[in-house]
C-alpha cells in the first residue's frame, strides 16, 4: 500500500511513517481505540461511575467542599471488566508458556496456612504440597482451599482448567508434586489477577521454596518460578523481585495509582487528603488502610472485586459499623455498578490528559488535529515525560496501553532520539512538542482525523539508502 507524501512532497517522512505502523505492530489495536474513544459517549466508562444509584449514595457523605475531589476519585478509577481480565490474562499465561519446550505447570495464588505457635501473631508458612489434597488420581491437587473464603483464585483457577483442557500436553493443571516429575515440567507458573503488596504471591512462593524437592529442581536448573498477573503495582512488583527465588514477572498491565495519576500535585495531595479524612470516618483506627493495603493508592478495581489496596472510602470496613456506605461494598460490585464496567480499557481524552499534566498550549494546539492517532500518543507520552512523569504506570494510564505496547512506543521514541533510555525527555524531544504548541487549527492541509500518517518535524534530514 503506498503512502500518501506530505504536502511538500517530502518522502523521507512516508518511508519513516511505514517504518512506524510496520515497527510496532498494532496499528489495529490504534485503530480501533481511535473508534473507541470516537463513540466515548456511548460506551461505559468511569466517569459514568459517579452516576449509579451507589456511589450517589457515597458521594452524599462528603462534605460540600469535598465532593469535587470525591467525584476525581471516582473519575480517576481504571475499571476491568470480566471479558478485558480474563481474555488478556489467559493470552499473556498461553505467550509465556510458548517460550518454553516443555510443559508448564499452572497453579493459581491463594492464601497459605502457616505454622503459628501459641501466644504468636505469625509464623513461617506451610510447605506447599504438606496443606494441600490429592485428587483420586494423584496426578492433580484442589485448586481452591474449600475452607476458606474464595475470591479471585477461584476466577483464576477455572481459567487454569479451561487453558489446560484446550493444551492438554502444554499447560497442567495444579499438577501433584509426583506428576511435575513424571511430566518433566520446565516452569512452575503461580497466575494471580493482581500483585498488590506483593505479599500473598510472596507467602505462595515461599510455600514452594520451602519444599525440598522442588528446592532441589530450581537450584539445579530444572525447572523455573514463573508469576503471571494482569496488573501488578510497581511496590509489589520490586517486592517479588527482591525473592531469593528470583521469579519472572510477567504483568500486562502496570498497576494505576492515585499517586502517580498525571495530574498536579495540588490534585494529588488533595486525593490523599481526601482518603485521610473519610478514611477516619469509614475504618476509624485502622490507619493502614485508609490509604488502601501498604498505603497502596491502587486505583484499579476489577468486576469480581475490588482490591483491598484501593483506599478504604471506596468500600465497607470489614466490621460492618454502619457508618460509611462504600461504592464497593465490602469490596464487591454490585449488578448495577458492574454495568458501567467498559468491555476493554480505553484512551483517555488526550486534550484533558495533556492539560491535567500542565501542558496547556500542546492542548490547545492543532497539532493534535493534525497528527492522527498514532501521533496523538506519542505527543502525550513525549508531554507527559517533559512534566517529569517517566513512570510506565503512568503512561498506560494516560494512554490505555498495556504495558507491552506501552514500552513498543517508548522504545521508537528513544529511537527516534525523543527519549532517552532512562525516559528523559531530550533536547530533539523538546523540540518536537515545541514545533507541535507551534500549530494552530486549520480546517485545510492537514491529514483526516484517525490517519494513522506520522512526521516527526525534527527528522527530517534523516536519509535512507
Amino acid at each position: 500500500m503506498a503512502l500518501p507524501p506530505r504536502e511538500r512532497g517530502d518522502r523521507r517522512n512516508a518511508f519513516l511513517a511505514a517504518e512506524i505502523l510496520i515497527g510496532l505492530g498494532f496499528e489495529k489495536r490504534i485503530q480501533k481505540m481511535s473508534l473507541e474513544n470516537s463513540k466515548s459517549s456511548d460506551q461505559p466508562n468511569a466517569r459514568k461511575l459517579i452516576y449509579t444509584q451507589q456511589a450517589t449514595i457515597w458521594l452524599d457523605q462528603f462534605e460540600p467542599l469535598d465532593q469535587e475531589t470525591a467525584k476525581l476519585l471516582l473519575n480517576s478509577l481504571t475499571l476491568v471488566s470480566h471479558n478485558e481480565f480474563r481474555r488478556n490474562l489467559e493470552t499473556l499465561i498461553v505467550e509465556s508458556s510458548n517460550e518454553l519446550d516443555g510443559p508448564v505447570a499452572l497453579y493459581a495464588v491463594r492464601e497459605m496456612k502457616k505454622e503459628i505457635e501459641e501466644g504468636a501473631w505469625d509464623g513461617p508458612v506451610i510447605p506447599f504440597f504438606d496443606q494441600v489434597s490429592l485428587s483420586d488420581d494423584g496426578k492433580s491437587i484442589n485448586a481452591v482451599d474449600a475452607t476458606s473464603d474464595q475470591g479471585s483464585e477461584a476466577i483464576v483457577a477455572q481459567i487454569i482448567r479451561q487453558l489446560s483442557r484446550a493444551h492438554p500436553d502444554k499447560l497442567l493443571n495444579h499438577p501433584s508434586r509426583e506428576e511435575l516429575r513424571v511430566r518433566k515440567c520446565d516452569s512452575l507458573m503461580f497466575v494471580d489477577d493482581y500483585v498488590g503488596s506483593g505479599r500473598r504471591v510472596s507467602e505462595f512462593i515461599e510455600a514452594f521454596w520451602r519444599d525440598k524437592t522442588i528446592i532441589s529442581w530450581l537450584s539445579s536448573k530444572h525447572i523455573k518460578i514463573q508469576v503471571v498477573a494482569y496488573s501488578g503495582t510497581e511496590h509489589g512488583i520490586r517486592s517479588l523481585r527482591r525473592l531469593r527465588a528470583r521469579p519472572e514477572l510477567k504483568i500486562h498491565r502496570d498497576s494505576p495509582t492515585f499517586s502517580t495519576l498525571p495530574i498536579n500535585l495540588e490534585r494529588r495531595q488533595a486525593l490523599s487528603d481526601l482518603c485521610e479524612k473519610y478514611g477516619r470516618r469509614a475504618l476509624k483506627t485502622r490507619k493502614h488502610f485508609w490509604w488502601g493495603f501498604k498505603q497502596g493508592m491502587s486505583s484499579l478495581v476489577f468486576e469480581h472485586g475490588c482490591p483491598n489496596n484501593t483506599p478504604a472510602i471506596l468500600w465497607d470496613p470489614d466490621d460492618k459499623n454502619g457508618k460509611w456506605v462504600g461504592v464497593f461494598p465490602n469490596r464487591t460490585v454490585g449488578t448495577t455498578t458492574a454495568s458501567v464496567f467498559p468491555p476493554e480499557i480505553m484512551r483517555g481524552d488526550a486534550i484533558q490528559t495533556l492539560r491535567d499534566v500542565g501542558q496547556t498550549r500542546l492542548a490547545k494546539s492543532g497539532a493534535l488535529m493534525r497528527r492522527g492517532e498514532l501521533g496523538v500518543l506519542i505527543l502525550v507520552i513525549l508531554g507527559i515525560i517533559a512534566k517529569g512523569q517517566r513512570k510506565r504506570a503512568v503512561i498506560c494510564y494516560a494512554t490505555g496501553l498495556s504495558s507491552k505496547e506501552c514500552e513498543a512506543v517508548i522504545s521508537k521514541c528513544i529511537k527516534w532520539q525523543f527519549l532517552t533510555p532512562e525516559r528523559r525527555i531530550t533536547p530533539r524531544g523538546l523540540s518536537e512538542l515545541t514545533a507541535a504548541k507551534r500549530m494552530s487549527f486549520s480546517p485545510q492541509g492537514f491529514l483526516a482525523v484517525g490517519s494513522d500518517y506520522y512526521y516527526p518535524r525534527q527528522l527530517r534530514a534523516v536519509t535512507y539508502d
